[in-house]
């Protein structure tokens, strides 16, 4: 009557899970439980176990149990040649595991229909293959086959007798077996391995194009979409490196590059790697010094993909390729290739990312100052020759001609090398270069800029007076051609004459003590006699305020505003400041013009504050902002400079500072049109300093008192946000409510504000509100419509999900079972089925920390219950046999929970094999561990996939 009444409970326990059941919960792994014979046993207990199971097969009368205790019995066998094989025990005469063999040989026989022959076929090839004896083991998986055709372990069968066949060099049949492996399909854990060994049994047979085929495979399943297989784990790297390496070998085979373009042309797929295999094809013909195949690999690539953001690193391989090869012909036309497809003039330079260009950017600096020093010395070799009178009459012309355009591909390529590195240490160097070969190449105009640049920009002291020097004679030879073609008196002549004036002065104004000085100032009077320019403005002034004897006041003030504003417009705006503040000496102060040159002085310190930010000097651009509050207190520039300054002390996150600058603002310039901007920005500059009381108290002004609809709405979550940092949870709780409450929109912030509200009643203990709000948050994902759910969304749902399991498994905890267990136990599983409700609606909306977070919690849930059953009270009374039937009934009890525990923690560690691990993982982790310590609680043993079933 008691083992009636028990499996009666049994039965309830059962139904009463089952409603948690469904192919797309963690609840529906309970539909494949593990068989009784996969229970693993501590390995030091291994023979008592099996007296201890013989002797209970001695008391049992029920055909199924006595099944089941055979079968682990079977399976203690296994356990104890694993461990002996693990520990390097030596094995017996017959191996390891012939108790095993011949137990599981037994069950078969014994019990032929069983629904459990499928895994004793299983472990039965897998005692065979693990001592040794692969063909005993084929035999065994080659039966399973027939029997078992639906089997979940079929792929993994088929696999392993592949395994057998390749080991054995049967590639035939192991092509067929990896072939079915493939067809099955359904991700497989040895999907990937098998497409390897496919591809690998294929060249074996030659089949080569299939070969390549298969090992595709694996590059599409392996290689992530942006082709850098560098991100991969170690496995998997080492599964597409192996991959790459017998692909290249059977492209070689298989025709080279040209086999690539025809394979997989129209596999828009294998894009992601196409290149590696390009790549990898290169390299190896590179091993094999085959130098012209692999730059012909290597140009393959970059003629079918152009604008592949690969083709760089492919080009300068084609060149390694060719200069290991020696090959110095094709070597200087590909490096021009280069520099013409991903220089700073290319279409490539403008359309793809900074980190892209910074890969080019050392062959760029290498190629073209190779490029360019190699046509300038080309250009300089035609000039000796030209000069040594040897070349043969018809050569001359030709040679010329040779001679100009290298020199003029040098002054380009120096050009380039400026534009591509502006602040390269050799810029300097590169300018004057390219003056000399413009200079060469008849390219006046060029080489005047270049040397005008080493002149007086550089300031050269190597080559600074030559340069200004030959600038004067490149004027003077462009206005030789201009003469020539367009007569004495053409307008474009006498303006290349005046710039050749400005040309000299500015020759002798820096040169001053150049032997060549008096000779170029008796030219710039010849010159200026001729043009008619007598003066210029700004020396004009210069000699005025400069002069001996008494100056005449309004010519002075006249002077020095004609120096200011010719500074000004000159760009060199502190000359211009102190032009003003000079000329400001000149003009009394109750002068109405007093004002606006001090607005004008004002606005040369601003543009000194601008140059400044212009080479990312920003305290220096603050500086200059408030020296005009000293120099320039009541002028219009003074508020926008402050205010400027404010703005960029901020970038500098000197808070402080900026704080002081926008409150003094606010202040003295309440209705100045930047105030309306300046409480947000003082909100935002406490917030990034941390004052987050004050910070909120601005929000919460900006809340009362901003007109903008959409500042109020934003300034009041950031002021609760900003409460609660501030430890200020009853005012936060406030304001999100009051968000959550008036706003709908932006359905992001809703979400938060309800997020916020659940988690401080929380805090508060609150409970009764907390899990309203709970419900609140799922109910706003739940039904939003699609296009508004995000994944943020989606993680709140789940979280609150979790958060609502939580309080049922509290009250889970809180239900004792109590004798009789009839009466505890249903009101046990009714906290339980609300839990699991909760856990398995949070684990659907597939969010990967609160899914491993749910499925722990059930897990651990299934764990819990069955420890309770096992530790349940027992009834008293009860005789010696009674008492041992009863702990086999709540054993038989306990063990489906501890099962499902044990599966959906398995379920939770699986998810690491693919990359995720979090701390609930972690802790799924750790429960194995107690749960099946005979695989969780030990020291791993790697062993590769050819080493045997595992």
């Amino acid at each position: 009557m008691m083992k009636r009444s028990s499996l009666l409970l049994f039965g309830v326990l059962v139904s009463g899970c089952g409603a948690f059941q469904g192919p797309s919960t963690i609840a529906g792994l309970q539909k494949d439980r593990s068989p009784l014979e996969d229970v693993p046993l501590p390995r030091v207990m291994h023979e008592d176990v099996r007296r201890e199971y013989q002797e209970l097969l001695k008391t049992i009368e029920d055909r199924r149990l006595y099944e089941q205790i055979e079968r682990r019995i079977a399976s203690v066998h296994m356990l104890e040649g694993d461990y002996d094989q693990l520990r390097g025990a030596l094995p017996g005469d017959d191996g390891y595991f012939p108790e095993a063999i011949s137990a599981y040989h037994q069950l078969l026989s014994k019990y032929p229909d069983s629904e459990r022959n499928a895994e004793a076929m299983y472990q039965l090839a897998k005692a065979y293959d693990l001592d040794g004896r692969d063909q005993d083991a084929k035999v065994v998986l080659e039966d399973f086959i027939i029997q078992h055709p639906h089997s979940k372990r079929l792929a993994e069968v088929y696999f392993r007798k592949g395994d057998i066949h390749f080991r054995h060099e049967e590639y035939e049949e192991a092509e067929q077996a990896y072939r079915a492996v493939v067809a099955i399909g359904d991700e497989s854990p040895f999907l990937n391995n098998s497409w390897y060994l496919l591809g690998w049994s294929q060249y074996k047979l030659s089949d080569y194009d299939q070969s390549l085929l298969s090992f595709s495979r694996v590059l599409d399943r392996l290689v992530p979409g942006d082709g850098k297989v560098e991100a991969l784990d170690k496995v998997n790297r080492s599964l597409v490196d192996d991959t790459l390496r017998i692909m290249s070998v059977g492209l070689a085979y298989a025709g080279g590059a040209s086999k690539i373009d025809a394979m997989f042309a129209n596999r828009p797929e294998a894009g992601k790697y196409t290149w590696i295999l390009y790549s990898s094809l290169g390299q190896h013909y590179l091993e094999k010094e085959r130098y012209e195949d692999s730059a012909s690999s290597f140009r393959a690539f970059v003629a079918q993909n152009p604008d592949s953001e690969r083709a760089p690193e492919m080009h300068a391989e084609m060149i390694r390729a060719y200069v290991d090869g020696e090959f110095s012909q094709q070597v200087l036309p590909e490096k021009e290739n280069y520099v013409r497809r991903y220089g700073v003039g290319s279409e490539f330079w403008q359309s793809k990312p900074a980190d892209l260009k910074a890969k080019v950017i050392p062959n760029l600096k290498l190629y073209i100052d190779e490029l360019a020093r190699h046509y300038h010395a080309t250009g300089q070799r035609l000039t000796r020759e030209l000069a040594d009178g040897s070349l043969k009459n018809g050569a001359v012309a030709a040679t010329e001609a040779h001679r100009l355009t290298s020199f003029l591909k040098a002054a380009q390529f120096y050009g380039e090398f400026e534009e591509t590195f502006p602040n390269d240490p050799k810029v300097p160097e590169m300018v004057y270069m390219r003056a000399e070969a413009a200079f060469d190449g008849g390219d006046y105009s060029t080489a005047i800029t270049h040397y005008e640049r080493t002149a007086y920009e550089f300031r050269n002291p190597e080559f600074g007076a030559d340069s200004g020097y030959a600038a004067i004679i490149a004027y003077q030879k462009e206005a030789e051609r201009l003469m020539g073609s367009t007569g004495e008196n053409s307008d474009r002549l006498r303006d290349w004459r005046s710039k050749g004036v400005e040309s000299q002065l500015r020759f002798v104004q820096t040169f001053r003590d150049d032997e060549r000085s008096g000779a170029v100032l008796a030219k710039i009077s010849e010159e200026l006699f001729a043009l008619g320019r007598y003066e210029k403005a700004l020396e004009v002034a210069t000699g005025i305020v400069s002069g001996t004897g008494a100056v005449d006041r309004e010519l002075n003030r006249t002077a020095w505003g004609v120096i200011a504003h010719s500074q000004y417009e000159l760009g060199d705006f502190a000359a211009a400041e102190n032009g003003y503040r000079s000329q400001l000496q000149y003009i009394d102060i109750r002068d109405a013009d007093h004002q606006a040159v001090t607005e004008r002085m004002a606005v040369t310190i601003y543009k000194q504050g601008e140059q400044a930010l212009a080479v990312s000097d920003l305290q220096g651009a603050v500086d200059q902002f408030l020296r005009i509050k000293t120099v320039a207190p009541d002028t219009d520039v003074r508020v926008i400079a402050q205010f400027d300054a404010a703005t960029h002390l901020m970038t500098l996150e000197e808070w402080d500072p900026a704080l002081a600058e926008m409150l003094e603002l606010r202040r003295r310039f309440p209705h100045h049109k930047l105030a309306t901007d300046l409480s947000q920005k003082i909100a935002w500059a406490y917030e990034q300093d941390e004052q987050w009381l004050q910070a909120a108290t601005e929000y919460e002004q900006l809340y009362r008192t901003d007109q903008r609809a959409d500042v109020r709405r934003d300034a009041l979550f950031l002021a609760a946000e900003l409460f609660e940092k501030a430890g200020d949870d009853a005012q936060a709780l406030a304001y999100f409510k009051k968000w959550a409450f008036d706003y709908e929109e932006p359905f992001d912030t809703r979400m938060e504000a309800r997020y916020h509200v659940a988690d401080l009643y929380e805090r508060m203990e609150d409970y009764h509100r907390h899990l309203y709000w709970l419900r609140r948050v799922i109910d706003g994902h739940n039904k939003a419509p699609d296009d508004w759910k995000t994944e943020r969304s989606q993680w709140l749902a789940a979280w609150a999900n979790n958060k609502y399991g939580d309080y049922w498994r509290i009250e889970f905890d809180r239900v004792r079972l109590k004798h009789p267990l009839n009466s505890s136990i249903p009101r046990k599983n009714e906290k339980l089925k609300n839990a699991l409700d909760r856990y398995q609606k949070a684990a659907a909306y597939g969010v990967m920390d609160q899914t491993t977070r749910a499925t722990f919690n059930i897990a651990d849930l299934y764990g819990q219950f069955a420890r309770e059953l096992m530790d349940a009270p027992r009834p008293g009374g009860l005789s010696q046999l009674e008492a041992m039937q009863y702990e086999l009934v709540l054993e038989e009890e306990a063990i489906p929970f501890e099962d499902l525990a044990i599966e959906v923690h398995q379920a939770n560690i699986e998810r690491s094999w693919s990359g995720t691990f979090n701390p609930w993982i972690e802790r799924s982790f750790e429960a194995m561990a107690k749960l099946n310590p005979a695989r969780f609680d030990k020291q791993e043993v790697e062993v590769a996939y050819g080493d045997g079933i595992r």
